[in-house]
């Protein structure tokens, strides 16, 4: 029995050590397993002249016609001094306007700046709602609970919807640009601390919620000293804001503003306007700002005109443990670019510059055409091949930013990190064959219908109505222009469309990921390796 005991002793080590070898091939072979991610593909288009089959009882659409009527139409008062240009809704409009009520009338006030973007836009709508808010506990008037604000750089929008008189409506209005409307603590006081919360809330939800990315796509399109990106985002006005000067921003907005006044039709019930009474009530605005104001918001007529160049580069936002990477990609689209819009593709064939200015038309077509042939949700080129036919996506999007000082388009979306590479490879390959290859002509007439009737369905909605109005005064576009405009989108060619994408795609693109870096970078570094990565830090 003793000769056993060294055999019974020895199984366990021979067990052990056979076990670790084990281990240790496993560990080995796992740190040695490349990670596969997503290969790339070339872009794929779908097909838009498919017949309809013979047994199809579905209709033929028909060709949609853009709408030649004004949505508004201006009353003009000669012998009157108004300090607003007044504009009642025109008698044609559909009967189909589900965003409002027949038995209710929509007064809005718009203030409007087209050479200029408002100072601290996004402070004034915060304190504008915490007015609302206050003014609707104060008054107990039903009306204000319907208190809507639409705030761009170059408009600030208020509007209510109710079954009042006009002239009652338009009262509550007027109450928010008075000169005391925020140190005023007998008559509905704000909060400035819930203001101030706001404002700081704001900040880290954008951060949480990634909405940083739009920030920094921002401040690398334009450039730092941009008016756009002067005028937001004051977080050291943020921390220290009080009523006083809360008040003073207000003042300036409103000397500053072209002021606008939406009134139904003159034929809807308590419609009838009281021009005498609205000019009584007009804001008494002041005359001279404090200088500290006036340094403030000087740098918004500064107009900077440096364009930054765009590189091979990608600007990468670290998220780690992020599981997906947001995507911003996409132009600037200047007053002046390379390869003429309206010019044919090669400059030197007609024996222009290649240099040439563009007016407010030429890049509303370029900037709504394009990125509505690549981003328009399912139909458009991006979604289709990205989405539908490769699955690295839940939906990427085209946007288009006409804005007076600076217009652009972006494409956007998310994916998952290890699509990162194939994603962002995916729509630059469709950016460059939409410039080398035309497209088919079922593409088009897909596109103008889309254009067409987006056009027409936002006549169906007031509020639609009064964003795209506002949006034709601060860029310039007349009502002349908009008709010229929509008749350029009905000739609209395969030829033409290949023109405007070599003038506004022409140059690199800007790229902004936020992501996992850690994670993304190698698979970035392999499929873009000519392609800069830096990585970007959002105060």
């Amino acid at each position: 029995m003793m000769n056993l005991t060294p055999v019974t002793h020895g199984r366990p080590k021979q067990l052990q050590s056979l076990m670790c070898c084990a281990a240790a091939l496993l560990l080995s072979a796992c740190q040695q397993t490349q990670i596969v991610f997503t290969p790339t593909e070339p872009p794929s288009l779908a097909g838009f002249n498919t017949p309809y089959p013979l047994n199809s009882h579905l209709p033929e659409s028909g060709v949609i016609i853009p709408a030649t009527g004004p949505m508004f139409s201006d009353e003009v008062y000669t012998e009157l001094d108004l300090p607003y240009q007044l504009h009642r809704l025109a008698s044609v409009q559909s009967t189909y306007d589900l965003s409002s009520n027949s038995l209710s009338n929509r007064v809005s006030l718009a203030a409007v700046s087209p050479q200029a973007p408002f100072n601290n836009p996004d402070i004034l709508q915060i304190a504008l709602q915490e007015k609302a808010r206050a003014l609707a506990i104060s008054l107990a008037d039903p009306c204000l609970e319907t208190f809507s604000i639409r705030v761009s750089l170059h408009s600030i929008n208020l509007s209510l919807t109710c079954p009042d008189d006009v002239n009652h409506i338009y009262g509550l209005l007027v109450q928010f640009w008075q000169p005391n409307t925020f140190v005023d603590a007998i008559t509905a006081p704000v909060d400035i601390d819930n203001i101030r919360r706001q404002l700081k809330l704001n900040k880290h939800l954008n951060a949480f919620s990634g909405a940083e990315i739009d920030k920094v796509w921002r401040e690398k399109l334009l450039g730092p000293e941009h008016p756009y990106n002067k005028v937001l985002n004051n977080d050291e006005l943020f921390d220290s804001l009080n009523l006083n000067q809360l008040q003073q921003i207000q003042q300036q907005a409103a000397m500053q503003a072209q002021w606008h006044l939406f009134l139904p039709n003159s034929q809807a019930k308590n419609a009838e306007f009281n021009l005498q009474a609205s000019i009584k009530l007009w804001p008494l605005l002041t005359t001279s700002l404090p200088k500290s104001l006036s340094k403030s918001s000087s740098h918004a007529d500064k107009l900077e005109t440096t364009t930054p160049k765009q590189i091979k580069k990608i600007y990468l936002i670290d998220a780690p443990g992020s599981v997906q990477t947001q995507v911003r990609l996409g132009y600037r689209i200047d007053h002046s670019i390379n390869h003429a819009i309206g010019h044919s593709i090669d400059p030197a064939l007609d024996g222009r510059s290649e240099t040439s200015q563009l007016n407010s038309q030429e890049i509303a077509l370029s900037c709504r055409s394009l990125s509505a042939l690549m981003g328009r949700s399912f139909s458009g080129r991006l979604y289709y091949d990205l989405r539908e036919k490769r699955g690295l996506t839940y939906g990427i999007y085209g946007q288009c930013a006409n804005a007076p000082l600076s217009s652009s388009i972006k494409f956007y979306g998310s994916t998952a990190i290890e699509h990162t590479g194939a994603f962002v490879v995916g729509i630059l390959d469709h950016l460059a064959l939409v410039k080398t290859q035309s497209a088919s002509q079922g593409e088009i007439n897909a596109l103008k219908t889309y254009l067409i009737g987006e056009d027409l369905l936002s006549q169906d909605n007031s509020i639609q109505r009064e964003n795209q109005f506002l949006q034709q005064l601060a860029t310039g576009l007349t009502q002349v222009d908009v008709q010229k405009l929509n008749a350029e989108l009905q000739a609209l060619t395969p030829k033409r469309l290949q023109q405007l994408a070599n003038g506004a795609f022409s140059g690199e693109p800007l790229i902004i990921l936020r992501g996992d870096i850690d994670r993304i970078i190698p698979d970035l570094t392999s499929k873009l390796p000519e392609w800069q990565l830096e990585r970007v830090k959002v105060d």
